[in-house]
């Protein structure tokens, strides 16, 4: 059920989603089979069917079957800010709207720390406002991009939203992400929806940006440079 209201989400006793994953490998069948068990364990029998590189997550609930992608980390060394996996699940209109997924999501994303299992259930269920949807597509745009990376740019831009209504595809505008010295920053450059004119700020502040990650967690290249297409 989509919905432009803000859902609360608490409740006394919450059990968080983070001591299922404890002992972790990263690997993708341990992940899953961690979590299948952990919810099995608070009263959600859970099952999984591995499709290729990821995993589709069933859980069984009163009010009937919820269904999510899984996977790993897309890199080692990320934050712990956000748990240590990729969550999908289905969407309209890009908001979760509660159905059975029937094939990979384009949109895959990580879940913050403090992730609880009735805000798993809500998001599966398509009980996630826009705004509160696209707060957690932020942070983890931001939480992918939280440690350096080997082989790639210097500097990219990140996508980031404002969407609080149904009816409406809200703002988007870039942040600067630049990797020196075995550490990461991001900075807030001036609002715009255009990667180059967010590229042509970063080039004042001494950075060439030549591609951006979106909300779904793809790359997408804005500029050829001199060695072609990066990506």
């Amino acid at each position: 059920m989509m919905t432009d209201a803000y859902q609360p989400i608490a409740a006394a006793q919450i059990q968080a989603l983070q001591p299922l994953l404890a002992g972790f490998t990263k690997d993708l069948i341990d992940l899953a089979t961690r979590i299948a068990s952990g919810l099995a364990e608070v009263g959600l029998p859970t099952s999984f069917d591995l499709q290729g590189d990821w995993v589709k997550l069933t859980l069984l609930t009163d009010q009937g079957g919820i269904t999510f992608a899984l996977m790993e980390p897309e890199v080692c060394g990320l934050s712990n800010e956000a748990l240590p996996m990729r969550v999908g699940v289905s969407l309209s209109f890009g908001i979760p709207d509660g159905n059975e997924l029937t094939d990979k999501p384009d949109t895959m994303f990580y879940l913050p720390a403090s992730f609880t299992v009735d805000q798993l259930l809500a998001l599966g269920r398509g009980q996630f406002s826009p705004l509160q949807f696209t707060e957690l597509l932020n942070m983890s745009v931001r939480h992918a991009m939280s440690s350096p990376r080997d082989k790639f740019p210097r500097s990219i831009l990140l996508m980031i939203a404002e969407r609080t209504s149904l009816r409406d595809t809200g703002v988007r505008y870039f942040e600067l992400w630049t990797q020196s010295r075995g550490g990461v920053d991001i900075q807030q450059l001036r609002p715009t929806n255009n990667p180059h004119i967010a590229a042509a700020e970063a080039r004042t502040l001494g950075f060439q940006p030549t591609i951006y990650r979106c909300q779904s967690g793809s790359f997408i290249s804005f500029t050829e440079t001199d060695a072609g297409v990066f990506l």
